[in-house]
């Protein structure tokens, strides 16, 4: 399985909307019957930095465009771009995100996890995505106890 966290050039959590980072590192993850490993597989430039040559506006970079801009289809598309620097990933794993990021990785097959705010390590946060994955997947029930 392969996963993708947006970085800062520092290869670094980038905190902000994932459409606005730098690059992303793409992990692979492996499991045998008695361990998890997971590999930095490669860094890839997000291709809408690469084009603006970093020049977002503050409501991009913090999910906060408005309704207007958010809802034209020039700002749905560029959100796309994301599924080519990305392709081949199951999961992104980023700390906050647009509507338009949501729409466009649900549709290109992806799953956003969202990354803790006291986490700031990526292997803190690949170990906590697992933690949550696995435990996701196994409990059947879960009760109250009060």
């Amino acid at each position: 399985m392969k996963i993708a966290l947006p970085v800062n050039n520092a290869m670094t959590l980038y905190r902000d909307n994932p459409h606005t980072a730098p690059k992303f590192a793409i992990y692979e993850i492996k499991n045998s019957q008695d361990c998890v490993i997971f590999t930095l597989a490669s860094i890839v430039q997000n291709p809408w930095n690469i084009m603006r040559e970093k020049n977002f506006d503050n409501n991009q970079v913090q999910c906060k465009c408005d309704f207007i801009k958010e809802n034209t289809i020039s700002h749905k598309c560029e959100h796309y771009a994301l599924l080519d620097a990305i392709n081949g990933c199951k999961y992104l794993l980023a700390n906050q995100y647009c509507k338009n990021t949501k729409n466009t990785m649900r549709n290109g097959g992806i799953i956003i996890s969202k990354i803790p705010p006291i986490i700031n390590q990526i292997d803190m946060a690949i170990k906590n995505f697992l933690i949550g994955a696995s435990l996701a997947d196994t409990i059947k029930h879960i009760h109250h106890g009060s």
